[in-house]
């Protein structure tokens, strides 16, 4: 009974490995249905050939092989597939050097197309390509897809066979791009208006942001092949050289919108150092070819890690000091830069990033800008406010410094510096007046008395639109007006110092006259030049016996240019 029990269980167990088996044996002999297998060869290799051995291909879907000797091969399985007869095959759009497709059909017969740049079509969706199968009549069994100089594994990685997409008419995530295209704008405008007030570094640098981010978001998306006819290689060095446009302004943004004291010395010289950095960089991703290229695009994405690793640093650093604006920065880098990182893991076999993370990033491009500019207008706004606040008080001290703090009235410091500028406007009337035995009333009355004096006298000159009055030290005071009747006005304001002084300071004992001297028509001269005929015009006043004013009159001959001088008493 055991030896039948030990037979039954060996032919159980051989059955079940037996039925185990007959699935890897068929395996073994041919490419699992549906499969997408790739694999390095010579570039003169028969692509059709080498699809019948399936020892030389790797069908895990885990590794894209790119060599910068050896043409990379993608084996798309069409077992159990009739794809429509428009199909096409589309793909991760990326820069290569020689591309062809053969379609190997079921009864053996074999089509190969060598794609040329005119075959190539660009996804207005999305950062896609596509290009048409090569005719075979009959069913396919496989097409081969051989590339040689790939520039991104994302170009093996992506095949799909495929009708193409209806791009004649405008759908919602267009509508959307373009919308965010368009929102890009306005900060683009806000950030020269800002540049125009302040004349802020910042303003410049986050509008070459906005403009690269800009450029980026319209061609990566695919917007730009509704506008354009460019070429593969023109739309490579659009994006990537619109995204290292992009970082390398972000870094001077950040350098330079930041609070002063912010940032240490070597933040500030790492954020400057990120212009070329990224410029080298983004030459080797362009140019770079031969053994260098599987290393190509990693090499550029892991170039972003210290752009990103200097950024976080920065902001952490002026956030922890207490800046107010970077706030705003860092909200809006946050989903960008987690964006940005899950890209760089997934070219480094880290993590999966499908093709719909550039929507993603899009979106995180828009977000970005939109919190970046808030963050610009509130530090121009604070900037604005300083600069205001730091005007209001130049102007405080200024008036301070040129007006006499007893009457108000400009002193001659003040006043002598806008001598030039007025007598050009028409200012051609020079008036200099002195009190009349002042000192009497400073030693009978006292200085109080006598400053209640000085400050009637400031009332009854009356400065206006026309009339600038100054004291210019002392009991003399100056007037300077314009008008034809600029004499008589300023002998009026001389004759009502008598009746201003009484009607403001009681109990003295005789009225308080003055002297002046006066010059009209004078033309454009050097002010000491002006001044010292006045004084010498009021001097006479004094000597023929005070309260009274001597004018000079000043005329040009029309034929001969000739000076006459005509004095008045009075």
């Amino acid at each position: 009974m055991l030896s039948g029990t030990r037979l039954f269980l060996i032919g159980l167990l051989a059955l079940l490995s037996a039925l185990a088996g007959a699935p890897t044996a068929a395996a073994a002999q041919g490419f699992p249905a549906g499969s997408v297998c790739t694999a390095l060869a010579p570039p003169d290799v028969n692509a059709a050939a080498l699809a019948r051995s399936t020892a030389r291909w790797d069908c895990s879907g885990t590794r894209w092989k790119i060599s910068g000797s050896k043409a990379s091969l993608v084996r798309i399985d069409m077992t159990g597939q009739t794809p429509p007869p428009d199909s096409v095959l589309t793909t991760r759009l990326t820069r290569f050097n020689r591309l062809s497709l053969t379609a190997i059909g079921r009864d053996g017969t074999v089509s190969t197309r060598e794609i040329t740049p005119g075959d190539l079509r660009f996804s207005t969706t999305g950062w896609k390509m596509r290009m048409p199968l090569p005719s075979l009549k009959g069913d396919v069994a496989a097409y081969v897809l051989k590339v040689s100089g790939a520039r991104h594994e994302g170009l093996l990685s992506d095949v799909r066979i495929a009708p193409p997409p209806d791009e004649t008419s405008v759908g919602n995530a267009e509508l959307v791009l373009a919308a965010l295209c368009g929102m890009m704008l306005m900060p683009l405008v806000l950030n020269f208006g800002f540049y125009r007030v302040l004349r802020q570094p910042f303003a410049l640098w986050h509008a070459l942001v906005v403009f690269a981010m800009l450029v980026q978001t319209f061609v990566a998306s695919g917007l730009v092949n509704r506008f354009a006819s460019l070429s593969i290689m023109e739309i490579s060095v659009l994006s990537s050289a619109s995204l290292s446009v992009a970082s390398i302004a972000a870094s001077q943004f950040i350098a330079t919108l930041v609070e002063p004291g912010m940032l240490n010395r070597t933040q500030l010289q790492l954020l400057h150092a990120m212009g070329p950095w990224m410029a080298v960089w983004t030459v080797y991703y362009l140019f770079a070819g031969g053994p260098l290229l599987p290393s190509i695009a990693p090499a550029y994405y892991v170039a972003f890690l210290p752009f990103i690793a200097t950024l976080v640093w920065s902001m952490a650093t002026a956030a922890r000091r207490g800046s107010r604006t970077v706030w705003f920065q860092i909200i809006g880098w946050t989903p960008l830069i987690g964006m940005a990182l899950v890209r760089i893991g997934s070219l480094l076999g880290m993590a999966d990033a499908p093709m719909s993370l550039m929507t993603t990033q899009h979106l995180s491009l828009s977000f970005e800008i939109l919190l970046s500019t808030l963050g610009a207008a509130d530090r121009f706004m604070a900037i604005k406010h300083e600069r205001d606040r730091a005007l209001t008080q130049a102007r405080v001290l200024e008036s301070l410094a040129e007006r006499d703090p007893l009457t108000g009235l400009y002193n001659r410091r003040g006043f002598e510096e806008r001598y030039a500028r007025l007598a050009k406007t028409g200012y051609d009337t020079m008036a200099v007046l002195d009190l009349d035995h002042f000192k009497s009333v400073n030693d009978t009355r006292g200085h109080a008395v006598g400053d209640a004096v000085l400050r009637a006298v400031a009332l009854a000159l009356m400065p206006d639109e026309d009339t600038i009055a100054v004291r210019l030290g002392g009991e003399e005071f100056l007037l300077l007006m314009r008008g034809a009747d600029a004499a008589e006005r300023a002998e009026r304001r001389r004759q009502s110092i008598p009746a201003r002084i009484a009607a403001e300071i009681s109990g003295l004992e005789r009225p308080v006259t003055a002297s002046m001297g006066l010059v009209t028509g004078a033309p454009p001269m050097r002010f000491a030049t002006l001044y010292t005929r006045c004084d010498e015009l009021l001097y006479e006043a004094k000597s023929q016996g005070r309260n009274r004013t001597v004018q000079d009159t000043f005329s040009f001959d029309t034929v001969s240019g000739a000076q006459n001088t005509v004095v008045n008493l009075r």
